[in-house]
């Protein structure tokens, strides 16, 4: 179903370096994401820690309460967190009911770049764009449905997430297993392991694949050639990457341009 137009009421990037706690009944939906420091959250009664890369998603009439920092507030604290505060024109059926409020999303660049854009739009005093925010805010609740709809059945392990979004983030540049284990905090074996659970791919091959794609548009809509799109993607032999190209596709890089580039 199409994401319907959303109205963002708040949004912005807070920061506590005292203690603090608020209660209040949730008006509207709000998505909170831990980015610094740890905090505590209680959603309808039930209190979990948020550490960063947490993502809390929560509902209209929904019971809220934040904390962070030591109770007796005799220790400093820094905690930091981008928030957003919407309505929509319909009901989101998927986050009604008892839907996961609690996300481990990582630092996932493309959802962080959606909430600093999103922030930098609020901001802009004189020149706001409703439109422009209405389209970031949907965004951010499309990729939160994404992100929802595994844990019903298959949970995605956050290590085995991590390293996928540093993959999708990098993958025209050259990386080993080594780094993208690295990235998940894992070593090669154990990260090797997980990835392939988690997806039904090995780590190298999902990079490659991701670099095909990436290939394929540089040759179906790019006014470049065939080398020049192989070395965009990552790829440091045309001749690998031409082997690659037909084990993938079943034709060569120059027969599927032939048959599937349209003049402009």
């Amino acid at each position: 179903m199409p994401m319907p137009p959303c109205t963002v009421t708040a949004c912005g990037y807070s920061i506590h370096t005292k203690p603090y706690s608020s209660r209040r009944l949730l008006p509207h939906y709000l998505l909170r994401f831990q980015a610094e420091g740890k905090s505590r959250i209680h959603l309808n009664g039930v209190a979990q820690e948020y550490a960063p890369g947490d993502l809390m998603v929560a509902a209209p009439g929904d019971s809220y309460m934040l904390e962070t920092g030591l109770p007796d507030g005799q220790k400093a604290v820094r905690c930091a967190d981008y928030y957003m505060s919407c309505t929509v024109d319909e009901p989101l059926d998927w986050l009604e009911g008892d839907f996961k409020r609690k996300l481990q999303l990582g630092q996932d660049e493309p959802f962080l770049n959606l909430f600093k854009n999103l922030v930098y739009e609020f901001r802009r005093l004189r020149d706001q764009d409703a439109e422009t925010q209405d389209y970031l805010g949907r965004l951010l609740l499309l990729s939160v449905r994404r992100s929802l709809s595994p844990y019903s059945s298959h949970p995605i392990p956050r290590a085995a997430a991590r390293m996928k979004s540093y993959m999708e983030a990098h993958s025209a540049q050259p990386m080993t297993l080594k780094q993208i284990a690295s990235h998940g905090g894992l070593g090669i074996s154990r990260a090797s392991e997980l990835f392939k659970e988690a997806y039904g791919c090995s780590v190298m091959d999902y990079a490659i694949l991701m670099r095909l794609n990436h290939a394929r548009e540089h040759i179906l809509y790019d006014n470049v050639t065939l080398e020049e799109a192989a070395f965009a993607c990552g790829f440091t032999s045309y001749t690998h990457f031409s082997r690659m190209f037909r084990k993938r596709y079943g034709i060569s890089p120059s027969e599927y341009r032939q048959q599937n580039r349209h003049p402009l």
